[in-house]
């Protein structure tokens, strides 16, 4: 068995000792818990020495205040108390206490930040929080002045599948796996500023609340380079462990992203923390180094080119928290050339608690807040840098500052006008941040001519890589009706296909321009059936879509045509036009209707499936669940590689986003992307068709494991080596997925019957090997029912139903006897068996120790070739035997139930090590006495996590070892109490 402690969480122990902290590690010494109850997750001691120590002056009533308001939060869900507790440590608390000059308001610091080495630094393996129900153990939680701002969880790097292992775990620690449950400690994750899964050759972080799709890899260990972490380190090979560990849990860089790079924000579902990732933790500090370095002599500034979805408006969020701390009193003006945008940048700086941002209204009042409003954030259209229509001449100077930082969103499209020189003008000494989120053109004239050269880029590359975003892949339909040139004539002809030569001519001379035929009632009528079907046959739920029109007029037309047609729910997103006739106005959305039509697209469970746009929400609108749009529209260039990033949001089975596209405008992507660099933009969008050799690949190496894959039994046993398992799992669900993307396209049909033969191997794969690593997560929504639906046709049980119970003597005698021969009864027996044993040892470790090397033996002879067939059946059935018989064993050692039997064989295992002899009588009379006493200690509800009854519990077990007069050391009686206490907690459990 792979050993996660020698493999990764030893290790991570070794690597943060390196960091500089104080570490105890349980395996190897005895640590001495100083909190009253388990039931905290706060080390009170140290909190309290540390809170002293920052603040000598403060008294004894004052410190203890302290010390309690930090734990006694209070907040309607653990997220609130979270962020409630983030502010405290952050912007520190407030006690009145006379320091020589009265009673005043003295600030109580509960971390030092500007000086790391005078916090504490300690981290602990299998620290132990109770929860409602369950006690958890993550691997390693990390304490500042005792105060749990770290939970690591390691698995070996070997094991199945180690990062679904370890973000299960830390989904179950926080109760995030099912509605209802309280399986885990949330007290544990009111402090929580990081939580780590890592397995030694990957880790990936996240924070309180974050979802496990989530958890994100930290690639760039900036401003270290992997040769300067092998050094601090001591070691050859840095793994993805070591990176993680020196970004997260230097002492320096913790602090850091504690107060300068978390922030909560507000959606439809309620609070969420979020934490820099790699890329956006890097461009601030090159932006700062940058600034720091600023010289007349270059431009001032740069750009940020971090791709679309990667989070781009909360890097400007983080570099704005850490200059406001960084520099005193700077202005920052977050400008923007589109009133969507703006209200968005403004909205995410509000919501996250960023100190008062002022949104300029009007030209008047942005000269008015840039002339006097020092020191404050400022957000605007770049539109409003422009002069009144009285006015003549040039822009006027507002501020000669240079402690102005100015960061402007999307800077490819706004920058390169008269607007532009204007704001140049208004604050000529200003420091100028560029944000795109697509590349820069190859000639490099614009954006880095105003801002300089990159600081940082975050290429679509790098974003697939790192499941930040998921890759676009496009689809041209309907060729002959798209708006190429060279078609134009005949979609004409189609169109007005019922009118005389005559009519033709005329229309075609007044009305004819490609728009015109973009919006013909036939041509929409066909593209929007087209969709319907479409979106109803390829788009599994809970996926969306959003239809792109060339106009006001042809998104209602769509609109129309969709509810016609008894298409998917759909909504139309048109802007408010004054000089719009009123069959149009009428269809634009109020602000209070356009925030329900995006609640309601965005949430997977909400009615809305379509919206049809022409302009708004094509950039700034982030619905992770959009899958497909459906493009009748001319984009090119930046707008088209805006527009498309909305279908590239990560989401649950979600393995790709689509572009169907009516227009034509992508049919030569080279064309369509020309003033970008290829490497920049090479994976912008894949044609659809470029995933046959991928699928054909992926098909081989899937059925490759297997000389026959019609012969199951066969295909099985070639499973039973978990290395092969793993191997075949990650085949197949590459294929599974590849499958999910193409289907139902024809590309596809050569595979679907060996997708059908291969998902039935990876089911009774699963069941025969009882391997829960097994499941179809990952393969795709489409795919995994089409899948569910074979297995069962076959009679296999839902992949993620438990297998059959060896302990059923009727149900799983069946199942042996349903098998073909008996090499597949020997696999079956011999893998049920090993599983519930597994399942038990807890309940009875002497008893399923034994067994579980009697099989162990059994397996080698088999693989000898020592044992036929029927032969390890014949051995396997007695073990079986034994294992359903422990009720009557017991009866006949006088006990009362197997319960018993597992204490009786606690304490004379024990005994028997030690060599020390007691009747078999007062054996069974002290194993009574015992149960009876756990009994008594167990019958009370939530005893498990009761600490106070835990000790009373061990107290009457060893007074009952000593008034048993059982001949025991002091050492001794510990020890088979420890043992009787594990045995308590399996079998008394809630």
């Amino acid at each position: 068995m792979p050993s996660e402690y020698a493999e990764s969480e030893r290790p991570a122990l070794d690597t943060l000792q390196q960091l500089g902290w104080k570490v105890v590690d349980q395996q190897r010494t005895i640590w001495r818990d100083p909190r009253e109850t388990e039931s905290s997750a706060v080390l009170e001691p140290r909190l309290r020495a540390a809170v002293e120590r920052l603040n000598p002056w403060i008294d004894e009533n004052n410190l203890n205040k302290a010390v309690r308001e930090i734990q006694q939060v209070a907040g309607t869900s653990t997220m609130d108390e979270n962020e409630q507790i983030h502010e405290k440590l952050v912007r520190h608390t407030s006690v009145k206490q006379d320091r020589g000059h009265g009673l005043k308001h003295q600030t109580v610091r509960y971390i030092d930040y500007e000086n790391p080495e005078n916090n504490d630094f300690f981290a602990l393996n299998q620290f132990r929080v109770e929860g409602p129900i369950e006690v958890v153990k993550p691997d390693i939680v990390l304490f500042v002045n005792g105060i749990p701002l770290g939970v690591v969880e390691c698995k070996a790097p070997t094991v199945a599948e180690p990062r679904s292992e370890a973000l299960e775990q830390l989904q179950r620690y926080q109760n995030e796996r099912t509605e209802t449950g309280k399986e885990g400690a949330e007290e544990l994750f009111r402090y929580n500023q990081f939580s780590v899964a890592t397995w030694y050759e990957g880790a990936v972080m996240g924070t309180y609340g974050t979802p496990k799709g989530q958890y994100k890899p930290w690639r760039d260990p900036y401003p270290l380079e992997d040769e300067d972490i092998a050094d601090l380190f001591g070691v050859d090979y840095v793994s993805p462990q070591h990176r993680m560990l020196y970004a997260l849990f230097d002492h320096e860089r913790l602090l850091d992203q504690l107060r300068h790079f978390t922030v909560f924000e507000t959606n439809q579902s309620g609070a969420v923390k979020l934490v820099a990732r790699y890329q956006q933790y890097r461009a601030v500090e090159k932006a700062l180094g940058r600034i720091d370095h600023r010289s007349r002599r270059e431009a001032q500034g740069g750009v940020v080119w971090h791709t679309q979805g990667s989070g781009k408006s909360l890097t400007m969020l983080f570099l704005g928290l850490k200059l406001r701390r960084a520099k005193p009193d700077p202005t920052m003006v977050l400008v923007t050339d589109r009133t969507a945008l703006d209200d968005q940048i403004h909205a995410t700086f509000e919501r996250c608690g960023f100190p008062n941002p002022k949104k300029a209204e009007d030209i008047d009042d942005l000269r008015e807040k840039l002339k006097t409003n020092a020191g404050e954030t400022i957000t605007t259209l770049i539109q409003k840098f422009q002069l009144h229509d009285d006015e003549e001449g040039d822009f006027p100077v507002l501020s000669r500052d240079d402690d102005i930082y100015v960061m402007v969103d999307e800077a490819h499209r706004t920058q390169y006008k008269k607007l532009a020189n204007n704001m140049r003008t208004a604050l000529p000494n200003a420091y100028y941040v560029g944000f795109t989120g697509t590349p820069i053109e190859k000639d490099e004239k614009n954006t880095r001519r105003t801002f300089g050269n990159y600081i940082d880029t975050y290429t679509i590359d790098q974003s697939l890589e790192d499941d930040t975003t998921v890759e676009i892949l496009y689809q041209g339909r309907l060729a002959d009706i798209h708006l190429e040139g060279a078609n134009l004539d005949r979609i004409f002809d189609r169109v007005f296909e019922d009118r005389t030569d005559e009519e033709k001519a005329e229309i075609q001379k007044r009305y004819a321009q490609e728009r015109d035929l973009a919006e013909a009632e036939a041509r929409i009528e066909e593209v929007t059936l087209d969709i319907v079907e479409h979106y109803e046959n390829d788009i599994a739920r809970p996926f969306k879509g959003m239809v792109v029109t060339t106009s006001k007029r042809a998104a209602i037309r769509y609109k129309k045509k969709l509810d016609q047609l008894n298409g998917p729910e759909s909504r139309a997103v048109i802007s408010h036009g004054h000089n719009d006739p009123e069959e149009v106005k009428e269809w634009a959305p109020s602000d209070t209707e356009l925030s329900k039509y995006k609640e309601e697209f965005v949430d997977p469970n909400g009615e809305v499936e379509l919206l049809v746009v022409c302009d708004m929400l094509l950039t700034g609108f982030d619905a992770p669940v959009a899958q497909v749009m459906y493009l009748d529209k001319p984009l090119r260039e930046h707008n088209l590689l805006q527009a498309i990033a909305r279908v590239n949001r990560p989401f649950p089975e979600k393995n790709h986003g689509l572009i169907v596209d009516y227009y034509g405008i992508s049919d030569d992507l080279k064309t369509a992307l020309a003033m970008f660099s290829d490497d920049d933009v090479k994976h912008a969008m894949v044609p659809l068709s470029d995933k046959k050799p991928e699928l054909e690949a992926a098909h081989r190496k899937a059925v490759s494991f297997f000389d026959d894959i019609e012969d199951m039994e066969a295909c099985l046993q070639t499973l039973e080596p978990e290395d092969t398992r793993i191997e075949f799992k990650n085949a197949y669900k590459r294929f599974s997925q590849l499958m999910d993307i193409v289907l139902p396209d024809p590309m596809a049909n050569p595979y679907k019957s060996d997708l059908d033969r291969l998902s039935e191997i990876y089911a009774r794969a699963k069941q025969r090997y009882r391997d829960d690593s097994m499941n179809l997560e990952g393969c795709g929504e489409k795919v995994r029912e089409l899948i569910q639906k074979h297995i069962r046709s076959k009679g296999i049980d839902v992949l993620n139903d438990d297998p059959v119970s060896i302990m059923d003597e009727g149900e799983f005698g069946a199942k042996i006897d349903s098998l073909e021969d008996d090499e597949a009864r020997a696999s079956e027996m011999r893998h049920a068996v090993q599983h519930e044993i597994s399942v038990r040892f807890d309940e009875d470790p002497v008893q399923y120790g034994s067994l579980q090397e009697r099989v162990e033996e059994l397996i080698e002879k088999y693989k000898q070739k020592r044992m036929s067939d029927g032969e390890i059946i014949e051995e396997l059935a007695k073990i079986l035997d034994e294992m359903r018989s422990r009720d009557q064993q017991a009866r006949s050692k006088g006990l009362a139930d197997e319960t018993e039997l597992s204490f009786y064989h606690a304490i004379e295992d024990v005994l028997e090590a030690e060599d020390r002899a007691v009747e078999q009588e007062a054996l069974v009379q002290l194993t009574g006495d015992i149960v009876a006493e756990v009994e008594d200690i167990a019958g009370v509800v939530e005893w498990q996590q009761k600490v106070t009854l835990q000790q009373k519990l061990r107290k009457k077990v060893k007074l009952r070892l000593i008034k048993a007069d059982v001949p025991l050391s002091e050492s001794e009686r510990s020890q088979l109490t420890n043992r009787i206490i594990e045995l308590a907690r399996a079998h008394y459990q809630p």
